[in-house]
């Protein structure tokens, strides 16, 4: 479960005011996935959150990153939840009990095994917000 301690996060550098239920379920018919569990409780405690080395996506930006980057059409079953502001996204599979993301670079297919994996949550609650740290 996502809680508070996000706020103390030294890589933190913003968060926003919770996603309502009903963001969150525009964003799942939009683009007609289910988001992991995990994301749904990230949103319900910030809208999205500016990191210094990964921005993971509002609800607003979970729309338009998907389709400019056409995810669900290259990437089949997978959201993209953020990226690495540099040229990475942070995919999830797009299932209720997906647990972990890829980080996969802006011109992938479906992610494979090559890909850096994490576990979302041991992601978001480390120290350093580093999505590059399992490499």
């Amino acid at each position: 479960m996502i809680r508070t301690e996000l706020y103390s996060k030294a890589w933190v550098m913003e968060l926003y005011e919770p996603a309502t239920v009903g963001e969150i379920q525009q964003v799942e018919q939009e683009l007609q996935i289910v988001l992991p569990k995990v994301y749904r409780e990230l949103l319900c405690v910030s809208n999205g959150v500016l990191g210094n080395l990964a921005t993971l996506y509002s609800t607003e930006d979970l729309v338009e990153m998907n389709k400019t980057y056409e995810v669900q059409i290259f990437a089949p079953g997978y959201v993209s939840v953020g990226n690495d502001n540099g040229g990475y996204h942070l995919l999830m599979k797009a299932e209720q009990e997906a647990v972990h993301f890829q980080l996969v670079s802006d011109g992938y297919g479906v992610p494979n095994e090559n890909d850096v994996t994490d576990y979302f949550l041991s992601w978001l609650n480390s120290d350093e917000g580093n999505p590059w740290r399992n490499e």
